[in-house]
């Protein structure tokens, strides 16, 4: 048995390689299991159905509609002339895209019909509504 004192006293080390390792891995496990909401900048209740569309097209232009009939697409308000100038501009791009229509479940037919109109003008047909789906009794 050694009872002799050490002259040069080792300083305990904390091994940190591995601690990086695993801060690494939970960061990859977080990034990758992260859920991404599409929130409109509109304050709207959507419509319910039984029947709710399966997936999301490819590369959709989503147009909110509000109850009071103001329009916006990514979050910027538009009229409806200056809705129809940037339909025709997105339609110049790529004529088949689909268009995700989200109107507020207390908006007029008649703000609907008008979304729909600049969205025939600009050339764009493939028209789909949002809505939430409902559990089935």
């Amino acid at each position: 048995m050694n009872f002799r004192a050490r002259s040069g006293m080792e300083e305990p080390e904390i091994n940190v390689i591995s601690m990086v390792d695993i801060v690494l891995v939970l960061l990859l496990f977080f990034m990758v299991t992260t859920t991404f909401v599409q929130n409109s900048h509109l304050s709207m209740q959507l419509p319910k159905a039984q029947q709710a569309a399966k997936g999301e097209p490819k590369t959709p232009i989503t147009i909110d509609l509000s109850a009071s009939g103001q329009v916006s697409i990514g979050g910027q308000v538009l009229s409806m002339r200056a809705l129809s100038q940037r339909l025709k501009a997105l339609a110049a791009q790529d004529p088949e895209r689909v268009i995700v229509l989200r109107a507020d479940k207390d908006a007029t037919q008649q703000y609907v019909i008008d979304v729909l109109d600049a969205a025939q003008e600009a050339g764009l047909t493939r028209i789909s509504f949002a809505t939430l789906s409902t559990a089935r009794s």
